[in-house]
């Protein structure tokens, strides 16, 4: 399964919201939080819509030519 740019680009966003948690003024820290949070679901969705474009691509594959 080939995951797309798009897809591994909203799984860095959170990494990297969570790696600058601690410097971040106490009063901002929630929207390192709410950042990671949203990018995390954007990451799920992606990963859904990739494997089931995967499988679409085998069934047509296995139909063969018309």
């Amino acid at each position: 399964m080939n995951l797309s740019r798009r897809t591994w680009f909203f799984l860095v966003i959170p990494v990297v919201m969570l790696l600058i948690y601690e410097p971040t003024p106490a009063s901002l820290r929630w929207v390192n939080l709410a950042l990671a949070g949203l990018s995390l679901f954007w990451f799920v969705l992606f990963v859904i819509e990739d494997v089931s474009r995967a499988r679409r691509g085998r069934r047509r594959m296995e139909e063969g030519p018309r």
